[in-house]
């Protein structure tokens, strides 16, 4: 009831925003932008969508925002043997200190829904397996191998994380990677994206939790 009063008066701002435009000699358009920038019940949601608010989008001009970006500048030789993480020594950004380029380990300062990136460069005639941690739950892999060339990486994903989750880019097997200070090829990089939605409110695997999987059905073969 109280979303149908808030659609309704929603509808009627933008009907005398639009009269009032139109008097002016403004379009239309420029007052459905208006309304849709200050509010978000213009249009009633549907089951599973979800919006996050503009209080929640405004962090990201606040001290809370997160965000880090690295490169690699030198030509790194790792082993899974060794445990070895990627070292990221180049540190573009890195709003809120979560990023540690001694390790090359992101360390979640607050809770929430992250995004991360990560792109590499083989060297020349080498094999390249990376894998992306979150603590020591193994979540993406990437792989590459060119024979007589330099072969590339990448790999994305959207993770929930609670505040002192980590999240790093590992060895999988022996593998080479190409870097130099004026050719960086290599780089990880992460965001806050939701805060306050982290990995508890969604699960060790990302569903919310009582929720399972869901799978598109394969086409019955004939």
């Amino acid at each position: 009831m109280e979303n149908e009063k808030k659609t309704r008066l929603t509808l009627y701002t933008f009907l005398v925003v639009l009269k009032i435009l139109k008097m002016l000699r403004f379009s239309g358009l420029i007052a459905l932008i208006l309304v849709l920038h200050y509010t978000d019940a213009f249009f009633p949601l549907m089951p599973g969508d979800h919006v996050i608010p503009h209080h929640m989008l405004r962090v990201a001009h606040t001290n809370k925002f997160v965000a880090f970006s690295a490169g690699l500048t030198q030509i790194a030789t790792l082993h899974a043997s060794h445990n070895d993480t990627v070292p990221y020594d180049r540190v573009f950004l890195n709003m809120g200190g979560g990023y540690n380029k001694t390790n090359g380990i992101f360390t979640s300062p607050r809770t929430g829904t992250y995004v991360f990136m990560y792109y590499a460069l083989a060297q020349q005639n080498k094999q390249l397996q990376l894998d992306l941690y979150r603590n020591d739950d193994y979540i993406v892999g990437s792989y590459a191998h060119v024979t007589s060339d330099y072969g590339s990486v990448s790999n994305s994903v959207i993770l929930g994380l609670d505040e002192k989750d980590t999240v790093h880019i590992k060895a999988h097997t022996d593998d080479y990677l190409y870097g130099q200070p004026d050719e960086i090829y290599t780089s990880f990089t992460g965001f806050l994206l939701v805060p306050d939605e982290g990995r508890t409110q969604h699960g060790s695997h990302g569903q919310a939790p009582g929720q399972g999987v869901f799978l598109t059905p394969s086409p019955n073969k004939k």
